[in-house]
Formats: C-alpha cells, structure tokens, sequence
C-alpha cells in the first residue's frame, strides 16, 4: 500500500505553502513528449506542478488520493484547461488504457507503491507516452521490467545536466 500523509487539512496547508516546482524541468519533460493532448499529473497535491503543464496541453488532469490536498488548489487562478477533479490513489488512475500523452509524478511518486504505479501508469500512456518522474532526490532506483537500466541512466542524465551546475 502506498504511503498516505499530507492527507490532513494541516498537511495540505504546509505542503500547499512550501512544496516547490522547479519550471526549468517542465521544459525538459517537453523536449521528450511529442503529442500534447492529455497530461496527467499523479499526486498533484495543490496543484503548483499541474499548473506548468497547462500551457502545453489540450487538457491537463491532476489526482491525489487526498481531498484535503484538492481542496487546496486555488480555484481562481487554475488555467481553464486543467481540472483537479479526480480523487483516486496512483496505482488505481481513473483513466482508459492508452488514453494518457503524459504522466508525471512532481515530488509524490517517492510515497507511492512504484511496482503498481509503474503498471498502472504503463497502462494510461498511450504507445509512445511519457512517463516522468520528478524528485528531489535521485536517492531512489526504479525497478521496470527489463527497462529499469534505462529508466535509472534517464534520471541520472537529468539530474547531472540540470543540478550538478
């Protein structure tokens, strides 16, 4: 079972006032994505992540197995093409299979349970989606099939270009 905190009012208020989103990796996950239809954001909390991807998608989705984090989302200032309102746990997407361009993770995927995620997400993309997985550390490795080298050489090569500066 995945890891369930900020799922309180209190948590949902910090997380809502501290949590940051850098913008620059928006621009990586943009330079690998080629359609740019349905994005959805897992684990989106209050939204700051789920905003970024509004510019370059026909309709973005953010979930959280929260509704306090939800409720958090400022409403007035959400571009018209992104919606907050699926509540649902990451491993469990409210999506049909090959519906999804991208699926992104801002700082929550660490608390998921990454082998049913990484099914469900793989379920959601279409062939050719996106999965990206942003962190704040690359203290983690992920375990895909036979794919798990190349995910971990990924996220290294992202993390040396962009934070070794």
């Amino acid at each position: 079972m995945a890891v369930r905190l900020f799922e309180g009012k209190d948590h949902a208020v910090a997380y809502l006032q501290y949590r940051v989103m850098p913008q620059e990796l928006i621009s990586v996950v943009m330079g690998h994505q080629p359609s740019f239809h349905l994005a959805v954001d897992v684990g989106c909390g209050s939204g700051q992540g789920t905003a970024l991807l509004a510019p370059f998608f026909t309709k973005v989705i953010g979930t959280d197995v929260s509704p306090a984090q939800l409720e958090m989302v400022p409403t007035n200032s959400s571009p018209p093409n992104v919606s907050y309102s699926r509540q649902c746990p990451a491993e469990e997407l409210p999506f049909e299979s090959g519906e999804v361009d991208l699926v992104t993770a801002m700082t929550a995927a660490h608390w998921f349970d990454r082998e049913r995620f990484l099914q469900e997400a793989y379920r959601v993309l279409r062939p050719g989606g996106c999965l990206a997985l942003l962190s704040y550390t690359m203290d983690m490795e992920l375990e895909y099939g036979d794919v798990s080298d190349a995910l971990n050489d990924i996220c290294k090569e992202v993390s040396n270009l962009h934070f070794s500066h």
